[in-house]
């Protein structure tokens, strides 16, 4: 059993030098698959944080970037609440990859607003490393896409999310009550900002920020 520093102690810290790197979190009591992560992770220039007890990872600090959960669902002391805790605590911000098998909670969660990926086992570790690789590098694209759309004006978010509910121009002018040149011009502001190369690339990058109908944003 895994009987690392308390999460509790503020001075613990994922491993790795570079507190700009993602920490991938591990949640597993299985030697076998924590080690073989931890040198796959660390070999990737990322931060493995290891836990052996869902309470440690419960109470762990939140406070650094996180790239990439693991959670293995067949730990003794995770039950169905406490993982659909974790998945909706994290995954709509950062991908979170649960490990399943025999015996293991039973989940349903919604795929369309959680990023979550299942891996049954007996898994294969080369399998499992892409995964953590494709989802820190959907983590990091969030990321990009979040700077880009801090620099948008109040006006220009409202546009971006009426454009990716599919309005048409005219009808964002009404909803504004605004000209439709200005839409346009406005419309032309989003694209260049963030960095859309067309309108389904604009409407994608709504889709992964949670932008349209019914956000919050």
């Amino acid at each position: 059993m895994y009987t690392g520093n308390s999460p509790q102690d503020p001075s613990r810290k994922a491993e790795g030098s570079s507190s700009d790197d993602p920490v991938v979190i591990v949640l597993s009591d299985d030697d076998t698959l924590r080690s073989a992560l931890r040198a796959n992770i660390r070999s990737q220039g990322w931060r493995p944080d290891l836990y052996g007890s869902t309470v440690e990872l419960l109470n762990r600090p939140r406070t650094e970037f996180l790239g990439c959960i693991v959670l293995d669902a067949t730990l003794p002391d995770l039950t169905a609440p406490d993982l659909t805790h974790l998945i909706c605590l994290h995954a709509v911000r950062c991908p979170v990859i649960v490990v399943t098998g025999h015996g293991g909670p039973a989940m349903t969660v919604n795929a369309t607003k959680f990023r979550v990926i299942f891996v049954p086992r007996p898994c294969d570790l080369n399998a499992l490393a892409e995964e953590i690789h494709a989802a820190i590098q959907a983590t990091m694209e969030i990321g990009r896409l979040e700077d880009c759309y801090r620099r948008l004006t109040p006006r220009e978010r409202e546009v971006m999310k009426f454009v990716a509910e599919g309005l048409l121009n005219k009808q964002v002018a009404f909803e504004l009550n605004i000209s439709e040149i200005t839409v346009k011009a406005h419309r032309g502001q989003v694209m260049r900002k963030m960095k859309a190369r067309t309108l389904p690339h604009l409407v994608n990058m709504a889709a992964k920020l949670d932008i349209g109908a019914g956000s919050l944003h």
